[in-house]
């Protein structure tokens, strides 16, 4: 019988387990053999003290063999998904998925719920009326191989093990660490059939690593921990402290992504997209990242992306009239603006701070399980480099009658941060790794 302390200590003491260890550990957990606090204690020491690549990888092969593993037959098919690491927005996928799936990469989407300030893509889909992330398996594969793309939440037949962890994490404030995230993530893509994979790392107050450098370490993981778990990985380090468009909220990111599809929105939004699905390309197809670029531009300007996401909604129930209204999705309707107290132009947002801001609104949940406002967000009038007049608005929030509404101005006005001297506007993509080199 495995003896659950003695991992736990030598964890905590930065020692190397073996990854017959590690697979005991993950089985336990997922027959709830292991108790919870010692759960905790191991997943803090893994936090702490960071898993080694042999370590990450037993841990990801644990996580994504505890259930179903769903494949595809045709040998042609080499599915391929994005990944995100966190921070607020993340409707960057929302644009880049059906421009991918217009030139016949499949598509199986694994797409996760809100959690406090970081932003979940299953809650936008959900933002569209009537769309159903619950299909079962045997509808989300005929999808993929119909249309080419499907989205589904987290069941309990994919990665049983990963979601209970998970679960441990976020009540238990061990959802950081670069090692345990990169698990989970390559976990449930694994799982659901993904080969190849893009993956933005956040770096700054919206991502999990807040330094660059701590960045550059994830990137350097993701590429050599995947690589060898038979993924390819192509990625890319975003700039995250400054928000990705203009809004932050469920309905507000989905009509956002809609207006990119439509040859509108926000710069800054697009182009991280365009990168998104070129890597896709790279990941799938073997295209050249530049070749990508200019694919998903013209899948863009053609409106080919914008028809294959109403192929996507009407495909899993949900109402296409938003997509060529997008207006038309639910939105709050109370208002409260965030009023500049003096002059200055914006020298850094942050995010994390924001992403706070939309919790107390509604937007998100404080723990999984709990329900969310789709209506309630953020619309954001000045970015870093923008100069604020005393009195002029710098933000919007889109209130419900559930709206912590105090809570949320507080935490939006400590977001932002002035200077009477101009900084340079700052570079999206910072580096780019893998197969996206």
């Amino acid at each position: 019988m495995t003896d659950w302390i003695d991992l736990v200590v030598r964890k905590r003491e930065g020692e190397s387990l073996a990854a017959e260890e590690v697979q005991s550990f993950i089985e336990g957990i997922q027959k709830e053999e292991v108790p919870l606090e010692i759960a905790s204690a191991f997943l803090m020491a893994a936090v702490l003290n960071g898993l080694d690549e042999e370590e990450t990888s037993a841990f990801t092969r644990g996580l994504m063999n505890s259930g179903q593993l769903l494949r595809f037959d045709d040998p042609n098919f080499k599915p391929a998904d994005v990944a995100e690491t966190g921070g607020i927005g993340g409707n960057a996928a929302i644009i880049a998925l059906p421009i991918a799936a217009c030139y016949g990469v499949r598509l199986p989407v694994l797409a996760d719920r809100s959690l406090r300030n970081v932003g979940g893509l299953l809650d936008k889909f959900e933002a569209i009326p009537n769309f159903r992330t619950d299909i079962n398996l045997q509808e989300f594969r005929d999808s993929v191989n119909g249309i080419g793309i499907a989205v589904v939440g987290q069941t309990t037949d994919i990665a049983p093990a990963e979601a209970r962890i998970n679960q441990i994490r976020a009540n238990t404030g061990t959802l950081g660490g670069i090692s345990l995230t990169l698990a989970s993530l390559l976990a449930r893509k694994g799982a659901i059939g993904a080969r190849g994979l893009v993956v933005e790392v956040a770096s700054g107050s919206g991502g999990v690593a807040q330094q660059l450098n701590n960045a550059q370490d994830m990137a350097d993981q993701v590429f050599s921990v995947g690589e060898s778990l038979g993924f390819k990985i192509a990625g890319f380090i975003t700039e995250r402290n400054n928000p990705l468009g203009n809004v932050i909220g469920d309905s507000l990111e989905m009509e956002e992504a809609i207006r990119v599809l439509q040859g509108e929105g926000p710069e800054d939004l697009k182009e991280v997209a365009i990168h998104l699905a070129a890597g896709l390309l790279v990941v799938s197809q073997g295209t050249s990242l530049d070749d990508g670029k200019k694919k998903a531009q013209e899948a863009i300007r053609s409106q080919r992306a914008f028809n294959k996401l109403k192929e996507l909604v009407s495909n899993q129930g949900g109402d296409t009239q938003v997509l060529d209204n997008p207006e038309m999705l639910p939105r709050g309707q109370g208002r409260r603006e965030i009023i500049s107290q003096r002059r200055g132009y914006v020298t850094c947002i942050d995010t994390g701070s924001l992403g706070n801001a939309w919790l107390n609104l509604g937007g998100s949940r404080s723990k999984r399980g709990e329900s969310t406002d789709h209506r309630v967000g953020i619309m954001v009038h000045k970015k870093v480099g923008d100069l604020v007049e005393r009195g002029e608005p710098i933000a919007t929030l889109q209130t419900s009658e559930k709206s912590k509404v105090e809570a949320a101005i507080e935490a939006a006005e400590e977001a932002f941060t002035l200077s009477p001297e101009q900084p340079n506007k700052p570079k999206l993509i910072l580096e780019r790794f893998g197969r996206a080199r």
